[in-house]
């Protein structure tokens, strides 16, 4: 009877958490959101093509690399600054720096537009490479507020920001794909999805919290030189880390064309899609929870332990269906022309539950201030993919390539995997 009680009281405790309730608040919005994507994706991948979503993975893989610099990878100094003042001064920071790089981007297509359409060679995408500044924008902003609602334990908000977004984008998408009949639709889509979160957060946030405060520009000078090791290897991490998520994206535009490219999205997607029913929310979760109990102990092991149990648990059903019925599944869900896609995600489950149950973790470089150490991990990384992508497809194929990236990737979670497990366990100093 002791034992029995003392189980219920543990469980009590546990769901009795503010970790817990949070996480259970946000799994809750993103279920919805993934539920309304999974269910809707059927009806999308049958009114557009493999080329159309080809054209929007290279445009999406474009404006992923060129975001990083939207705000020199300062937003998280929003989150880990112990004074609010400075928070405040944090978000206006990242506004300007926002602003500033959305135009030059701008500036740069006027200059370099035929040789970046030369080098897409993809006339489809054209066009909307006019975009991107908007999308840059939009996306740095959306970023910047959301940091900000979770230093404030805003969950509500996030939410509520994430539903309507996952409501809005598939119901443009299909309705102007049954009007137009061409990747319009899903552009449109992409844009209303870094669009309208960042002015629901906006206008929320300013309701509750006052971000008018004075400053100077010597101020801002300050806060960025304190915080000099986000753009100094952050920024370079963070680069090489999209760029090295995006290079298959670019190697199978070049040498396997556009239809290739959209295959490849779909597997992608589905795989994130499924895995991360929860883990996006039990993420962001963690790097509330971790900070905090750095600031208070000097370590975050338990938060740490917590996390990755529940993301392997998460993980492991999907891992096993789609590894044992993934071609199937993708013909019969979204028609034959896409059952490829499904052999494309058997190559990379097993890689994408590694990303799923470490990528949180490792936000415990940004809390040690190990960024130096991240930048050098991803600089492997994308020697070890590059190397994948040149042997493979030069000697033995597509499919060898993809295998070598799957493996080689693999092989590197593991190994931050286990330096983030000794980071979060260890209460020493600081590095200067």
């Amino acid at each position: 009877m002791g034992k029995k009680g003392s189980f219920f009281s543990a469980l009590k405790r546990v769901l009795g958490s503010l970790f817990v309730k949070n996480s259970i608040k946000l799994a809750g919005a993103t279920t919805i959101t993934q539920v309304i994507a999974i269910g809707t994706a059927p009806i999308l991948y049958r009114i557009y093509d493999r080329e159309n979503y080809g054209t929007l993975g290279l445009y999406m893989a474009i404006a992923n690399v060129l975001g990083v610099f939207s705000t020199l990878q300062y937003t998280q100094t929003i989150l880990i600054e112990k004074d609010n003042r400075n928070a405040v001064l944090a978000v206006w920071m990242n506004r300007y720096i926002n602003a500033f790089f959305s135009l030059l981007v701008l500036v740069l297509l006027l200059i370099l537009y035929r040789p970046l359409t030369a080098w897409a060679n993809n006339p489809a995408i054209n066009n909307w490479l006019w975009f991107l500044p908007a999308s840059i924008f939009f996306s740095g902003q959306n970023e910047l507020y959301r940091v900000w609602a979770v230093r404030n334990k805003e969950f509500n908000i996030l939410s509520l920001n994430s539903v309507l977004t996952g409501l809005l984008v598939p119901a443009v998408s299909i309705t102007l794909g049954l009007w137009i009949r061409s990747e319009a639709g899903l552009f449109a889509g992409l844009l209303v999805s870094q669009f309208v979160p960042a002015v629901i957060l906006f206008f929320s946030l300013q309701k509750k919290y006052s971000f008018k405060i004075g400053y100077s520009f010597q101020d801002l000078k300050m806060l960025a030189v304190k915080h000099r090791n986000f753009p100094r290897f952050g920024l370079s991490s963070e680069f090489v880390n999209r760029f090295t998520n995006q290079l298959p994206v670019f190697f199978l535009n070049t040498y396997a064309g556009s239809a290739m490219v959209g295959v490849y999205n779909l597997c992608t997607r589905m795989l994130v899609l499924p895995i991360q029913l929860v883990g996006s929310a039990i993420s962001t979760v963690y790097q509330q929870r971790a900070t905090e109990d750095f600031h208070k102990t000097g370590t975050c092991i338990r938060i740490f332990k917590k996390t990755a149990l529940t993301l392997s648990m998460v993980s492991f059903l999907p891992l096993l269906v789609i590894f044992s019925f993934g071609p199937q599944l993708f013909s019969f869900v979204f028609g034959t022309p896409w059952r490829e896609a499904g052999e494309f995600a058997r190559i990379f489950v097993v890689m994408f539950t590694a990303q799923l149950i470490v990528s949180p973790l490792t936000y415990i470089f940004i809390i040690r201030n190990r960024l130096s150490i991240d930048f050098w991990y991803h600089m492997g990384i994308l020697t070890t993919l590059a190397l994948a992508y040149s042997i493979g497809i030069h000697y033995f194929g597509v499919r060898t390539s993809l295998w070598l990236h799957s493996l080689g990737y693999t092989v590197w979670y593991l190994i931050y995997f286990m330096a983030s497990y000794k980071l979060s366990n260890n209460a020493a100093p600081e590095p200067r």
